[in-house]
């Protein structure tokens, strides 16, 4: 699979779920999303070895009061 983060690609060479994929990147699953096309993968979905996913920071932040 092909994985694109932070204008770096990465090759695996099996089939993985989102939860492993964001492990072997050494990611959180509660600041990252993977999104294969247009759709968002959850943490239990797989991604096979012909796919191509994305894998964004979920950056928050917000104003001092």
């Amino acid at each position: 699979m092909k994985v694109e983060f932070r204008g770096q690609t990465f090759n695996f060479s099996k089939r993985m779920k989102v939860r492993e994929l964001l492990k072997e990147l050494n990611l959180s699953p509660e600041s990252t999303i993977v999104v294969r096309g247009e759709e968002v993968l959850t943490e239990d979905e797989w991604i096979e070895e012909e796919d191509e996913v994305r894998v964004i920071s979920a950056i928050s932040g917000g104003s001092q009061v």
